[in-house]
């Protein structure tokens, strides 16, 4: 017979699956009319099916290429949808050792609140696609302050986590195989909030995870997002490069790089992510290091981002 039981609050062991709930609170009190949550609900499982792997990755599940996350249950108040989440782990035994690892992490762990860890985590998600959409497809003159509210909530997320935002991040971009894809669902699965200016989001119900109304105020419209395309990577060996560093206390935002004048983009001041084991002092007093870097390119061929992947020491002057 199949094992059913509680594995800590929002996750419970059924069969061959772990469900999780989720709920999701409108701070606007007027019901959600049939067709927007309708809408809501295909957005919200479209992002889900998108950052499967992260959200099993986040959750420490030991076999990710085997769980399929999928949208089992959805129950919709007139401000409160909760939406009832499986992943499939291939048998009842593998799902029972799979429960016992999450009871030990969540259920009897005193440095986070087991009850709030899948919320931190879809919100943190819903932040990271969100805030890509925004930054591809908004005005740059009116993105500022939702890319702002989403760091916001990754910063914060990583905190809950035990994570460094650096680390949570990368998780996304390695995870997320089409984060535009994944924020399209995201975009979607807000709808409900535009129904009324200044409407806040709780992943995991009014005691939640906030997602401010700046970043729903922001958000473009769904049918302008396109999603036909991914963006290309260009991986490059040993290059050289100049670290340019307008904030240094913000990795992920304050960092940018340019290529000299032989380069493939010469003189070009290009948006950049450092990795985590590159200190800033390994910068200091270089004008130039030679590095390995990765250029991110959209479908039109235009540069988005370039990660800075190690600093070569021995081959830098």
């Amino acid at each position: 017979m199949s094992e059913s039981k509680t594995i800590c609050p929002g996750i419970r062991l059924d069969g061959a699956s772990i469900r999780i709930n989720l709920s999701m609170y409108f701070s606007n009190p007027d019901a959600i009319p049939a067709t927007v949550f309708a809408e809501s609900v295909s957005g919200f499982n479209n992002m889900a099916k998108q950052a499967n792997d992260a959200i099993v990755a986040l959750l420490g599940i030991d076999n990710p290429d085997g769980a399929i996350l999928y949208l089992d249950t959805v129950r919709n108040g007139s401000k409160l949808s909760d939406f009832v989440f499986r992943i499939f782990l291939g048998s009842d035994e593998e799902a029972a050792s799979t429960a016992d690892k999450l009871h030990q992490r969540f259920g009897v762990n005193n440095i986070m609140e087991s009850k709030h860890v899948q919320n931190t985590i879809i919100a943190a998600i819903f932040a990271f696609c969100v805030r890509d959409v925004i930054r591809e497809f908004t005005p740059a003159e009116t993105a500022g302050t939702a890319i702002e509210a989403t760091n916001s909530v990754i910063l914060n997320a990583g905190r809950d986590l035990n994570m460094t935002p650096d680390q949570l991040e990368r998780i996304f971009r390695e995870k997320i195989p089409h984060p535009i894809k994944a924020g399209k669902g995201a975009v979607q699965a807000l709808q409900p909030a535009l129904m009324k200016s200044d409407t806040t989001v709780k992943i995991g119900g009014s005691d939640g995870v906030e997602i401010p109304s700046a970043i729903v105020t922001n958000m473009p419209p769904p049918s302008i997002i396109s999603t036909k395309e991914k963006p290309s990577r260009l991986d490059l060996e040993n290059v050289r490069i100049k670290v340019l560093a307008s904030d240094i206390d913000r990795r992920k935002t304050g960092w940018a790089i340019m290529m000299p004048d032989d380069s493939i983009y010469p003189n070009k001041r290009i948006r950049a992510m450092l990795d985590e084991t590159i200190r800033p002092s390994d910068l200091m007093y270089k004008a130039w290091v030679n590095a390995d870097i990765s250029i991110y390119m959209s479908a039109d061929g235009k540069i988005k981002y370039a990660s800075v992947r190690s600093i070569n020491p021995e081959n830098t002057p």
